[in-house]
């Protein structure tokens, strides 16, 4: 009988692999940041007080001349029109003499016997005048700003390329044999 004998050994396949390597390297980038803040301005006034004490000094007697020659002026003018209106009335009484009576007599009397009066007041008459001014207030407002520099630095690469090797470590074999007698006998 004749055999078929088969003899093998499987190959074995060596695979070398370097990974491949990138490198990467960057610096920051440069910025320079410039700030002006901004400005709040006020501006305040104090207030202040205004006091008119010319009337009130007016009536003590305390009078400046602008004030002492107004009111002169208008104490003549006072005058000269109450003497008017009495020498017109006068004027008219002494008209009507033919009506009776005794009207120069009584016109004397009454010129010759002054009557006063006696009056008590408080001084002064009029009160001081008294006013604020110049109470203010203002603000302005300066915006501020900001400038920014931004220089951005390029990255640096590395490459380095990965390889892969491949090759035997064991290479394969194949024997086949036939054993055996080569005629068949049959009995």
């Amino acid at each position: 009988m004749l055999q078929l004998r088969i003899n093998y050994r499987l190959g074995l396949i060596g695979i070398e692999k370097t990974p491949a390597q990138l490198q990467i390297s960057c610096q920051p980038a440069d910025m320079e940041i410039r700030q002006e803040l901004g400005k709040l301005e006020i501006k305040r006034e104090s207030p202040r007080v205004k006091i008119d004490l010319k009337e009130a000094f007016g009536d003590l007697g305390m009078r400046k001349p602008d004030q002492a020659a107004w009111q002169s002026r208008a104490r003549s003018w006072e005058r000269f029109q109450q003497g008017l209106a009495r020498a017109v009335r006068e004027g008219d009484r002494l008209g009507r003499i033919e009506l009776g009576g005794h009207p120069i007599i009584e016109l004397a009397r009454e010129n010759f016997a002054e009557h006063k009066e006696l009056n008590v007041q408080a001084a002064p008459q009029r009160r001081p005048r008294i006013e604020a001014v110049g109470e203010g207030f203002s603000f302005e407002y300066h915006l501020g700003k900001v400038e920014i520099d931004l220089e951005p630095s390029s990255p640096k690469m590395e490459y380095h390329p990965g390889s892969l090797q491949i090759y035997w470590l064991q290479e394969p074999w194949l024997q086949m044999e036939v054993v055996g007698a080569n005629v068949d006998l049959w009995v």
